[in-house]
C-alpha cells in the first residue's frame, strides 16, 4: 500500500508543480451565461534559421491553448523573416497544421480561420522583410488532446498560402527543451 502511494505521489508531483506555473491571457466565467473562457499565454516553440531553395530565413512560432466551455483550440502565431522581399503569407479556411509526436503518431489539425498576414520591413543593411500570422485557431477533439498528453511534439508542418495563391509549407523541428510545451499548456486548461 505504501508503494502505491509513493508511486502516485511521484506521478502527481510534476502535474501539481506545473499547474502552479500556468499563466493566462484570459481566465473568466461569463456572469450571464456561465460560459468558461480560458486562454493560456503563448509560449515560443520554434525559433530557427532554415534554408529553402538556397535562401536562408528565420521563422518563429508560438502556441497557446484556448478553452470555451468544453471546446478546445490550439492557437498558433507564426513569423517569418527573409533578406529578400516577399509578400505576406495568408491562411485560408481548411489550412492544416500537422504535429508529429515522439511515439510516431501524427495529428492533423485544420482551421476554419481566414487570416491575412501582416508585413513589416526592418530597415538595415540589408533590410529584413517580415510576415506575421496571428491567432490561427485549430480545433482539438478529445482524442487529439489525449494523444498530445501522452507524447511529446517533436516536429510540425505548417501550411500557408503565398500571395500568388500557391500553398506551401514549412517543416520545423522542435528542440527537445520545447517538446513538452503543448502538453503543459493543455494541462493548464484541464
Amino acid at each position: 500500500m505504501k508503494q502505491i502511494r509513493l508511486i502516485l505521489l511521484i506521478i502527481l508531483i510534476p502535474f501539481v508543480s506545473f499547474t502552479q506555473n500556468c499563466s493566462y491571457e484570459l481566465n473568466e466565467v461569463d456572469k450571464f451565461n456561465g460560459k468558461v473562457t480560458k486562454i493560456t499565454k503563448a509560449k515560443k516553440v520554434i525559433a530557427s534559421w532554415q534554408k529553402q531553395k538556397n535562401l536562408k530565413f528565420y521563422n518563429a512560432g508560438s502556441f497557446s491553448v484556448k478553452r470555451i466551455d468544453s471546446d478546445y483550440f490550439l492557437i498558433f502565431d507564426y513569423e517569418i523573416q527573409k533578406y529578400k522581399r516577399f509578400d505576406p503569407y495568408n491562411i485560408n479556411s481548411g489550412t492544416q497544421l500537422i504535429l508529429l509526436l515522439a511515439n510516431g503518431e501524427k495529428i492533423t489539425l485544420s482551421t476554419n480561420d481566414k487570416i491575412n498576414g501582416t508585413k513589416k520591413t526592418i530597415i538595415g543593411i540589408p533590410p529584413v522583410y517580415c510576415s506575421y500570422l496571428s491567432d490561427i485557431n485549430y480545433f482539438l477533439t478529445r482524442k487529439e488532446i489525449d494523444l498530445l498528453l501522452q507524447s511529446k511534439v517533436t516536429s510540425i508542418r505548417f501550411y500557408r498560402t503565398e500571395s500568388n495563391g500557391k500553398v506551401g509549407y514549412v517543416d520545423c523541428e522542435i528542440k527537445p527543451k520545447n517538446q513538452e510545451i503543448i502538453k503543459q499548456l493543455l494541462m493548464c486548461l484541464l
